[in-house]
């Protein structure tokens, strides 16, 4: 373990040429090293205030605050040094609509044993993915369909024997297995899956007809509590552009409070606890409520094209081979306010931080020179409306996926200080664990698989679009086993700001962070990302991983 006073000693910029070997198993991995790099705390303290100001107005795609986004962002990559890396162009369009509830009427249940009436914000949210200046939903039949999964490959089905078609399906949050203290069971036991996401189960609700879909929050399982989801539910919801309008969407999607979902069952003549505790089980069957529902909303409907800005730092033996860096670096605008009238979302930890990595990393890279293989450096929007921008890249890439090497994402440095750890979010499903480790070795700090997989981070983040086309993507953060203060203290400043300012308007920045932490953490990404751009290697995903057919197919020609 490094000290402070040590970490400063350790700043050489020469990039060395020598070659160490690490083995696991059979196999071998040539991986090159790499001095500890240069990194200006000046670059990520200017660039993350500027980010978050109130100027920025919480950095919303479509808004004033997303051009002062790229107008600085461009600046500051053509300082560092990169290029251009849409052609001539700073730019990729990403094409969004942006859907905003109004009026929207309090959700009434009707035909139980009292008729029920809840609030919006307070006590449910709903918004609505159709481009429709008008929602209505009247007396939609209400049907419990437990966790709304439907594995085949798993043999569960929700869904089984049900016909939702126009009806409004009643969903819990993560998966089955939530609550398992293994890693073992039907959908990796404490481990959540793609199948826990909110993301999946609209996505099934429509597959399967539904009208609309109600979401029952949770806050242990959701891994957030009721004030994160009214203030990224509420406002402006951005949505990519669909042919179709989003007509093969539900009409609405939404969330209930728990206590709201209990209310709502004990007027079906049913146990809520009861109800999630069958949801659990193989073979659980639907349940039609008896239940009518009502809601409407009319939309406010703009479509625009956002922006992801690309810069290039050119390889110089094998350019058409390429190293992602990728950050957000949109945030929700403006928001629920706080109770100072505060209304901003500033996100500075989320992601003001990981955008202002990127051009931190940039002058370190351009000032080492040019590494054999090209640096991709992108800073992506509308991650907080369900990683489109990342989605949109990967599925109309500028360079070809199957020419690029692999990936770090930066998603949020903790403000904690100097930690003992890192946390690797998806340890063990690919070969750039290896990276990972080799970069560690010699800092006095391990790699450690994230303490709750149950939270589901791997599925909510900008890595997760290029995995799932089979790109290598590492996500790691600083860990919280402090130097100072150890777990206990990490932890606490953890739930601190998951309760108090995360997706909120108090994740502001302040001027006596301590960003020693932050500075250990970032000069690991440069030495990842580095050692992919100098080595020979094409790391893949582990044996028997989801995502090493997709990665098996897009190498097939090479």
């Amino acid at each position: 373990m490094l000290k402070r006073s040590l970490w400063m000693l350790l700043v050489p910029s020469l990039v060395l040429s020598g070659c160490t070997k690490i083995e696991e198993g059979n196999s071998g991995v040539a991986i090159p090293e790499v001095a500890a790099p240069e990194l200006s705390v000046e670059t990520m303290k200017s660039i993350t205030e500027e980010l978050s100001s109130d100027a920025f107005e919480g950095r919303a795609p479509g808004t004033p605050g997303e051009e002062k986004t790229l107008a600085l962002l461009t600046s500051k990559f053509e300082e560092a040094g990169l290029s251009p890396g849409n052609g001539e162009s700073w730019f990729q369009d990403v094409p969004l609509v942006s859907i905003e509830a109004k009026n929207v009427s309090p959700l009434t249940v009707t035909g139980g044993t009292e008729d029920l009436s809840f609030a919006y914000g307070s006590e449910m949210v709903v918004t609505s993915y159709q481009e429709q200046p008008k929602i209505d939903i009247a007396n939609s039949d209400m049907v419990f369909v437990g966790y709304g999964v439907n594995a085949p490959e798993r043999g569960w089905n929700d869904y089984e024997g049900v016909d939702v078609k126009g009806k409004t399906v009643v969903i819990l949050v993560n998966d089955p297995d939530f609550g398992t203290e293994s890693l073992e069971g039907e959908f990796g036991g404490r481990a959540m899956t793609y199948y826990g996401r909110w993301t999946y189960k609209y996505e099934e609700a429509a597959r399967q007809g539904a009208a609309a879909a109600l979401i029952i929050h949770d806050t242990d399982p959701a891994a957030y509590g009721w004030n994160v989801v009214e203030s990224s539910w509420s406002g402006p919801q951005f949505y990519a552009q669909s042919a179709n309008g989003g007509a093969d969407q539900t009409k609405i999607n939404g969330w209930i409070q728990k206590d709201v979902a209990a209310k709502i069952f004990a007027a079906a003549g049913k146990d809520l606890e009861a109800q999630m505790k069958a949801a659990k089980k193989k073979g659980f069957k639907a349940i039609d409520l008896g239940l009518k529902v009502s809601t409407s909303l009319e939309n406010t409907i703009s479509k625009m094209d956002s922006k992801n800005v690309v810069g290039i730092l050119k390889g110089k033996t094998r350019p058409d081979e390429y190293v992602l860096y990728t950050a957000h670096w949109d945030h929700l605008g403006r928001c629920k306010p706080a109770p100072d009238g505060d209304d901003i979302c500033n996100g500075a930890v989320d992601n003001a931080t990981g955008t202002a990595a990127l051009v931190a990393l940039a002058e370190a890279h351009v000032k080492a020179g040019a590494p054999d293989r090209s640096l991709i450096f992108l800073a992506v929007t509308a991650e907080e409306s369900g990683l489109l921008g990342s989605k949109y890249y990967a599925e109309n890439p500028i360079y070809p996926l199957s020419q690029t090497v692999g990936g770090v994402n930066m998603d949020a440095f903790g403000m904690a200080g100097p930690a003992k750890n890192v946390i690797v979010v998806g340890k063990g499903k690919s070969e750039l664990d290896r990276y990972l480790e080799a970069a560690l070795t010699g800092d006095g700090r391990v790699a450690e698989a994230e303490p709750t997989p149950e939270k589901g981070f791997y599925y909510r983040s900008d890595h997760f679009s290029f995995a799932k086309l089979g790109v290598p993507m590492i996500y790691f953060e600083g860990g919280e086993d402090l130097v100072d203060g150890g777990r206990e203290a990490g932890e606490a400043i953890s739930k601190d700001y998951g309760e108090n300012r995360y997706h909120g308007p108090k994740d502001e920045y302040d001027p006596n962070w301590n960003w020693d932490g932050v500075m250990s953490d970032l000069k690991i990404y440069y030495t990842v990302a580095r050692m992919l751009a100098m080595t020979e290697d094409w790391p893949n995903w582990n044996e028997g991983d989801e995502f090493r057919a997709a990665r098996d197919e897009s190498r097939a020609g090479n």
